[in-house]
Parts: structure tokens; C-alpha cells; sequence
């Protein structure tokens, strides 16, 4: 995960709109099982969760990379 987090650009709640106003697509990482678990276009996003092919993920619970927006 150390090498994820060196090497991608982790998302804040203003990129992950971005991403979304954009379509660009975002990937969805579990810290706990150390893996990538979805990758696509965000279909939602509320201040708890976003929605990535169908599934809910917690912002909580998950890691998001993606292109953040240029501030």
C-alpha cells in the first residue's frame, strides 16, 4: 500500500467530484485486503459513499485514486 500511495494520486471529496463531473474513471482500493476492488466511472457519490459498476463503497472504509483537480 506504501507504493500505492507514493506512486497515485489519492482522492479528497472535492477530486472525487471532479472525477465525476468529468466521467473520468477512479479506482476503488480496500486497505484491508491490500487490493484493487473496482475501477470505472463514479455512477454517485454522497458524503458517505460513492458508487463505482454497480457497487457502494464507504468513503470510510476505502482508499480512492484518481486525477485530482488542479487547485
Amino acid at each position: 500500500m506504501i507504493n500505492k500511495l507514493k506512486t497515485k494520486s489519492l482522492l479528497i471529496d472535492e477530486d472525487l467530484n471532479y472525477n465525476r463531473r468529468l466521467g473520468m474513471p477512479v479506482e476503488v482500493y480496500c486497505p484491508k485486503s491490500n487490493n484493487t476492488v473496482a475501477f470505472g466511472r463514479i455512477e454517485a457519490f454522497t458524503e458517505c459513499e460513492l458508487s463505482v459498476n454497480g457497487f457502494n463503497f464507504p468513503l470510510e472504509h476505502y482508499l480512492f485514486f484518481g486525477c485530482p483537480e488542479q487547485r
